[in-house]
Order: structure tokens, then sequence, then C-alpha cells
């Protein structure tokens, strides 16, 4: 939810995924995932500049027809979103996956990238329990916030 280029890349994913050629769509869509990542920024507010010393402002970036493309945009995502939230039945969320979805990414990440918590998660597999945001929150409970591994090296 903090990651505005994530936000922007699911909107994005839906909107291809559920339009008639998603293979076309998604052509599109990635084109303008790059666009907008280097665009976004810089299109939406003023910068001091150095070198020489002034203000930039975003018409200076941005021309007016990719301005007016990104307003469109933004309205084809909205009305996609509405469609879907409207004809589509919301998948059940567990507690966990709930929790997970609000955990910050980079503390997420980290854990993904420790190999101690993937010997915990396959010992949670083993046990029976296969759901990754079970073990994320599990591991953190029992093994971050106390400072101890799960394996002994």
């Amino acid at each position: 939810m903090e990651n505005h280029g994530q936000k922007i890349n699911y909107a994005l994913g839906i909107w291809a995924f559920n339009s008639p050629d998603p293979s076309e769509a998604l052509k599109v869509a990635v084109d303008l995932m790059f666009h907008l990542k280097y665009g976004r920024e810089p299109s939406m507010y003023s910068d001091l500049r150095t070198d020489p010393d002034r203000v930039q402002t975003p018409r200076e970036i941005v021309r007016a027809t990719a301005s007016r493309d990104c307003i469109r945009l933004a309205e084809n995502c909205l009305l996609h979103a509405h469609s879907h939230v409207g004809e589509k039945m919301p998948a059940k969320f567990t507690t966990a996956q709930d929790r997970l979805f609000t955990m910050k990414h980079a503390k997420v990440k980290e854990m993904l990238n420790m190999e101690d918590f993937w010997w915990y998660y396959i010992s949670c597999m083993e046990a029976g329990q296969h759901d990754i945001a079970e073990a994320v929150l599990g591991y953190e409970r029992d093994h971050i916030t106390t400072g101890t591994q799960f394996r002994a090296a």
C-alpha cells in the first residue's frame, strides 16, 4: 500500500488481464508501466533545481499530450476498478494474509532473503501448514522478535 509504483503496476495488470485481448493489453501496460515509472514523479511535482538555481515545473518535463494520456489512463483504470469491485466476488483472506499485506515491504523482503526463514517454512510445510503468510508471521513472532534462529548453524 505504501508503494505508488506497485499500485500503478497492479492496476495496469488487472486492466490488462481483464481486457478482451490480454496479450495485446499487457504489451500496452508494460510500456505504460515503464514510462510512468520515470515520468510520474516529475510530472506531478515542482522541484528546485541547481545549476542554474531555478524552479522546475511539470510542464517542462511532460508534454501536454502525455498529460492528457495519463488522465485518460487514470480514468480508464478507475472505470475498470469500479466494474471489478462491482462484478467480482472478493477473495476470502485470512487474518494472517491481511497482516502480511500490511507489513512493510522491506521487512518481508529481508525475511524472504534469510536462509533460516526458508528452513522454518519447509518445516511448516512438512507439518501440513502451507500458507506462507502464516509462516512469515510465525517466523517473525518466534524468531525475529526473539532474536533466535530456527536452525542452529
